[in-house]
């Protein structure tokens, strides 16, 4: 892998490995370990009134706290998508590096698009959760970083293919026009040595 898209391989790894920690579905549930500690405090205490004081506070903590993220509901309408588009960029962009350049430019410019389509599509995604409130600005924009990473980083390898495909367009075009042009000489010549 060249140097630069080595380091778009490792960025669209870690917008992967982020997509899947994101996106984790999370529940109304009571962590065990919480539970653990409050039954622990209680059984500490020597007085029945201490008791029902921590009970209570454990009360109102547990229903002051909501949960961010994804429900099961959210997961399968958006996360999973998320991650599919995720797993997808990382994909494209090590198909594309492993296309041969030379013989096969249109088909690595069209991977390359591929990632900058996913990347595109894969931030309309945020902005929704975020509007939903399903996650926070900080966590967006944390995920809109790591995105748009992958997506400058791949834009400008589109650009330099791309002026690369180009020019190696036009040289083929050229030698097809000299070909053509030395065709039509010696049509021209045997036709002039047949009068």
């Amino acid at each position: 892998m060249a140097e630069k898209e080595f380091l778009l391989g490792v960025k669209a790894r870690e917008l992967l490995k982020h997509t899947k920690r994101e996106t984790r579905v999370v529940t109304d549930d009571i962590n065990p370990q919480d539970v653990r500690t409050i039954l622990h405090k209680i059984a500490a205490l020597e007085d029945i009134r201490d008791a029902r004081e921590v009970c209570s506070q454990a009360i109102n903590a547990i229903d002051r706290k909501r949960k961010e993220g994804f429900t099961k509901s959210t997961f399968r309408l958006y996360g999973q998508d998320m991650r599919d588009i995720a797993k997808q960029i990382l994909l494209d962009v090590h198909a594309a590096n492993n296309t041969h350049f030379l013989t096969e430019y249109d088909s690595r410019l069209r991977k390359i698009d591929a990632v900058l389509d996913g990347c595109s599509l894969l931030l309309e995604y945020i902005t929704v959760c975020l509007e939903d409130g399903i996650i926070s600005k900080t966590k967006a924009g944390l995920w809109t970083r790591k995105v748009t990473d992958v997506k400058f980083m791949a834009g400008a390898w589109r650009k330099n293919d791309g002026g690369r495909a180009r020019k190696l367009r036009e040289q083929a075009q050229a030698e097809k026009d000299r070909q053509q042009t030395a065709l039509v000489k010696e049509a021209i010549r045997q036709y002039k040595a047949g009068e």
